[in-house]
């Protein structure tokens, strides 16, 4: 099953920088930049590039041949999968355990001082649940700029799926990006948010 795609909104969920101030805002990092982003979802893993301006994240991968673009919008609490080959997209709001791991007032327990290809992080743990009953615990090292460089936990559903994520954040390059690059593109059609769910690579 293809659950690439759900780690990766649960992984920029957690992308908010440590010390944020509270925002309407679920991706209010300052800092603009790309990045390469390696994900293992349940031993798997895919590589794609991450592209973040303040409120608003695109990621792009690349799984068994079909490119597979998400844009977060924090102000809008909304996102979109887009798949360009088939010249379609689905619009979701933002589910109750991004919402929780994206939220300023986190509960973070701090770890260590560490550092992650080269980038000096601190590492925290976090164990919460959000309004659903989905669990996420782990581990989240984040840079001296708010950036998360590194994940390793699990998501558990309130049906007693485990699905365990890790993340790796390289080649960050600061920088401004394309507005272009967070918007879906004109022309595509859009598909019923029933289609989420095999994109995402089902419900459990």
């Amino acid at each position: 099953m293809r659950f690439s795609l759900f780690a990766l909104l649960v992984v920029a969920a957690a992308a908010i920088p440590a010390g944020a101030m509270a925002s309407t805002s679920l991706l209010g990092a300052s800092l603009s930049y790309s990045a390469v982003r390696e994900v293992t979802v349940d031993g798997r893993s895919y590589t794609g590039k991450v592209f973040h301006v303040a409120g608003k994240e695109r990621d792009e991968q690349e799984i068994s041949g079909v490119s597979e673009i998400v844009i977060l919008d924090g102000a809008s609490d909304k996102g979109w999968v887009i798949v360009p080959m088939m010249g379609t997209f689905v619009e979701f709001s933002f589910s109750p355990v991004m919402a929780k791991l994206a939220d300023p007032a986190l509960k973070k327990t701090r770890v260590a001082d560490d550092s992650v290809n080269g980038v000096p992080a601190t590492k925290y743990y976090v164990d919460t649940t959000s309004s659903d009953g989905t669990n996420a615990k782990g581990f989240l090292w984040y840079s001296r700029q708010g950036v998360l460089v590194k994940l390793q936990g699990a998501v558990v559903t309130t049906h007693g799926h485990r699905t365990s994520v890790a993340m790796t954040l390289s080649h960050i390059e600061e920088g401004p990006q394309g507005q272009s690059l967070f918007v879906v593109p004109a022309g595509l059609t859009q598909l019923p948010a029933e289609a989420l769910a095999p994109l995402l690579g089902g419900s459990d």
